[in-house]
């Protein structure tokens, strides 16, 4: 940060670094954080990008929808945060916080670009996990802006169940308490099995063109299986990064029941 805290120019702070996650994910606003006490947990250099930027988004014209997902978003990522330095970790000190000659750091525009996405999200399921990804990012010195931007993007452009398809398939054997390894197949094992809905492939071979499964093997014909999937490595990084083994195994219901047309009988 190159201003003092005397001079700095944008409103006051931004929230609590205790703040009730429940109580921001139903109805906390920009305006509650920014007209709060800061969480000094959370360090000066993230304080002030979260406040700084908070402060931008919230003097543009937003409804009160995106207002509330803005919101959302700032809570879990400072809740995160103060998680990980409870668990002795740094935020990073590589520069990603400095600010250039025109006021700019590299991290105001990676959290403007994830709030904006939070802010445009109309599946809200996945803000808590967006809010995630700031925070990780803000501690992770190995991620630099263009791989920062690639992985907000690709949050932004998954759906809220590829994020759990995504999250069930990285989770597969402890969800399923299954060992599919190896198998045999038998055409009997299939028989009176129905198809899955065109909607679901779509979002699988979506998946694919995103590169976050590389195994093609297991999508070239009926049935599907989703142990022979192999998640990449971006994939993976994806997963880690927006916490997503923090879906409840209740929300990957779905997924395990559309996937069933394609297990073999072992």
């Amino acid at each position: 940060m190159t201003e003092s805290e005397d001079n700095d120019p944008s409103p006051p702070e931004i929230v609590d670094a205790g703040a009730d996650i429940a109580g921001a994910a139903t109805g906390a606003t920009l305006g509650t954080f920014l007209g709060g006490p800061a969480g000094a947990a959370i360090g000066a250099a993230m304080g002030h990008t979260l406040r700084k930027i908070g402060a931008e988004i919230n003097n543009r014209y937003i409804s009160p929808r995106e207002d509330e997902r803005v919101a959302s978003a700032l809570s879990y990522a400072i809740e995160r945060a103060e998680e990980k330095i409870e668990e002795g970790e740094e935020i990073r000190d590589d520069g990603f916080f400095d600010e250039g000659t025109d006021d700019r750091s590299s991290a105001d525009e990676i959290v403007e670009g994830a709030l904006i996405v939070a802010q445009r999200e109309h599946e809200e399921r996945k803000v808590e996990y967006i809010g995630y990804l700031i925070a990780n990012i803000c501690f992770d010195e190995s991620l630099d802006g263009s791989q920062s931007n690639a992985l907000i993007s690709t949050a932004e452009r998954m759906s809220w169940r590829q994020i759990r398809i995504l999250s069930y398939l990285l989770r597969l054997q402890k969800f399923t308490r299954e060992d599919r390894t190896t198998h045999t197949f038998h055409p009997d094992s299939v028989r009176g099995l129905e198809a899955p809905p065109d909607d679901f492939l779509h979002e699988f071979s979506e998946l694919q063109q995103m590169r976050l499964l590389m195994d093609l093997e297991a999508f070239v014909d009926f049935p599907l299986d989703p142990s022979k999937y192999v998640i990449s490595k971006f994939g993976r990084q994806l997963y880690a990064l927006m916490e997503l083994e923090r879906i409840a195994s209740s929300a990957l219901q779905e997924i395990d029941d559309l996937c069933k047309f394609g297990r073999y009988d072992t």
